[in-house]
């Protein structure tokens, strides 16, 4: 019986996380890229508004993901039109923009997540700014 409660704990648990994993597409670099420019979205650096000070995809607003109130600080900011229904986000290696991801699709966001994040965009020879 335990055993039956587990797995249907997990079944449950499975369904409910894949709801929003459908809305969640984690690219490689040039794939991102080319979904950045081929999409007009809100392109968010989830990390720390130092590391985002030390150099940024081009155009990224910094909203940072290990904040409490993540959801209301992205869905308040002044510069993002959060009424796009899909946005881009990444981090440094990409499990913080997979935090975020999971938060934003909850929020019923189509969320576009950059792996391995701006490390794997710089080994990828791409731009950064500061």
């Amino acid at each position: 019986m335990k055993k039956l409660s587990l797995a249907l704990t997990a079944a449950a648990l499975f369904v409910a996380c894949g709801n929003d994993a459908k809305n969640i597409h984690t690219l490689e670099a040039a794939d991102f890229a080319a979904v950045l420019q081929e999409q007009s979205m809100p392109l968010v650096d989830v990390r720390t508004a130092e590391e985002y000070a030390e150099g940024h995809l081009p155009g990224a607003i910094n909203v940072d993901v290990k904040q409490p109130d993540f959801v209301d600080r992205y869905t308040k900011h002044s510069t993002l039109n959060t009424e796009h229904s899909a946005v881009a986000v990444y981090c440094l290696r990409g499990s913080r923009s997979m935090k975020a991801a999971t938060l934003l699709a909850k929020e019923g966001k189509e969320v576009y997540n950059l792996a391995g994040g701006i490390t794997a965009w710089k080994e990828a020879g791409m731009p950064v700014e500061k």
